[in-house]
């Protein structure tokens, strides 16, 4: 995100919203988040960009989830994914299904298991962290791009909308 806060300055506003919904990965408080992403994960003196507006943690699914949240699932209710040469989606990571359309995935640290973190669960569920909406300067969603979708390959619908 920093990449697209770089590149486009004050013409586009970047709004990230830590969530705990994901394998209990983002535990601490609000007040403890930015320290964890300079010193833990991703570490290394990571600072998260200047352009950037982080905002206070948030249940992105469930029945508790965070009102724009809500809307937003609803307004795009599947994140798109990229068709290989034969337009067919695409699994780059390896699951068994689309990227796209990768929900809830065993994971090996945790015995397989597929245990989600929020109830009720439903189809338009943010999957995992770093899946991404793209709003236009209306505040309309205009596309939601899936967990593995790369940042550069927002920056072509970005450059559309300016």
């Amino acid at each position: 995100m920093n990449v697209l806060a770089e590149k486009y300055g004050d013409k586009v506003n970047v709004l990230a919203f830590p969530c705990n919904q994901f394998g209990h990965q983002t535990n601490e408080g609000n007040d403890e988040f930015l320290n964890t992403l300079k010193y833990v994960r991703p570490g290394n003196n990571f600072e998260v960009n200047s352009g950037i507006s982080v905002f206070e943690k948030v249940d992105v699914n469930g029945a508790n989830s965070h009102p724009l949240w809500k809307w937003m699932r609803t307004e795009k209710r599947m994140p798109i994914g990229e068709p290989d040469e034969d337009g067919c989606l695409v699994d780059t990571a390896e699951n068994g299904c689309p990227d796209a359309d990768a929900l809830i995935l065993p994971r090996d640290a945790f015995g397989g298991s597929t245990v989600a973190l929020w109830t009720p669960v439903s189809r338009s569920d943010v999957a995992w962290n770093f899946e991404k909406f793209l709003l236009d300067k209306d505040g309309k969603v205009v596309e939601r791009y899936h967990r593995y979708f790369e940042i550069g390959g927002i920056h072509s619908d970005i450059d559309d909308l300016l």
